[in-house]
């Protein structure tokens, strides 16, 4: 069987980790989150140079240097488990590369998947704004007190953008219930021929 490799994007706070995590199980993927990969690398590179470890949002050297880091390592992480034939669930927001339409195809020619006939899926969680920031209280991270800080900027920039990859089938799926209703999202991913 080709091996599938699940964008799993959207904010902060939105249940990404939960639902990753629930595919991971039902369908035996490897499960990667961003933030397990590289946080102790990324508190480290940003104290290095004068930042508090938890700067990430209007951080300009997170973001130009650090975060673009982070993507490679989690992208060749996943590669290296699509070349053994195992099918892989990013947890990561992926928000800055959205604007990109190439930016699927590039990663296809990089890494070759061409020719390993990987399924690539965007699954994009999305979440009712009150919602988000009662899960955002509820976690307490200190790298969220930007966002609580500029929240209608927080806001507006989710809204504002749109993943525009091409070469990529993409879902959607919301997850503002305080259950996630896992039979249609089976559905949903089943549809997209993610099997078991």
């Amino acid at each position: 069987m080709q091996p599938t490799v699940i964008f799993l994007i959207g904010s902060a706070g939105s249940g990404k980790s939960t639902i990753g995590q629930w595919i991971a199980q039902q369908y035996n993927y490897c499960y990667l989150d961003k933030d397990t990969i590289c946080n102790t690398f990324t508190g480290e590179l940003l104290e290095l140079k004068g930042y508090s470890r938890n700067d990430r949002d209007g951080c300009a050297y997170y973001s130009e240097v650090v975060m673009p880091l982070e993507y490679q390592a989690l992208l060749n992480i996943a590669n290296d488990n699509v070349q053994l034939g195992r099918s892989v669930v990013l947890d990561a927001p992926f928000l800055s590369y959205f604007p990109d339409p190439h930016y699927i195809t590039n990663l296809i020619d990089k890494y070759g998947w061409q020719q390993t006939r990987v399924n690539l899926v965007v699954l994009q969680i999305t979440v009712d704004d009150k919602v988000l920031r009662t899960r955002m209280q509820e976690r307490n991270l200190e790298r969220d007190q930007w966002k609580f800080d500029h929240w209608d900027a927080f806001i507006e920039g989710l809204r504002s953008k749109h993943c525009l990859w091409e070469g990529i089938s993409k879902i959607q799926f919301d997850n503002s219930s305080a259950t996630i209703h896992t039979e249609h999202l089976k559905e949903v991913l089943d549809i997209h021929s993610i099997h078991e």
